[in-house]
């Protein structure tokens, strides 16, 4: 199909990171995308969902913990730990991950 524009971050406040750096998807398709503010969140349109601030710029982000439902954010010089109401996505069935059968 014809590309076209996904979605659109907040404006940059760090000239050294232009852009999105990590991201990551939660099991109803929501897209978290690290960026220098904190975190931007994206349904599966695009629409904005707002934004998760952290003290410092953020590099990375992904879902762990025994249910998968911990938002793990990696900034300059700390890891951050959010509970979500919703898991993040597999990305591939392990057989051997029994970490996250409640949520199957």
């Amino acid at each position: 199909g014809e590309a076209r524009v996904f979605c659109v971050l907040k404006p940059k406040t760090n000239a050294n990171m232009p852009g999105g750096d990590g991201l990551t998807v939660d099991a109803k398709g929501n897209l978290y995308i690290a960026f220098p503010l904190g975190i931007q969140v994206f349904d599966s349109t695009g629409t904005s969902l707002g934004a998760i601030a952290v003290p410092e710029q953020s590099y990375n982000v992904t879902f762990g913990g025994p249910s998968g439902r911990t938002l793990f954010i990696a900034a300059v010089r700390s890891i951050y730990a959010a509970k979500m109401a919703v898991p993040g996505h597999i990305f591939q069935d392990d057989p051997l991950d029994r970490s996250r059968e409640e949520t199957k």
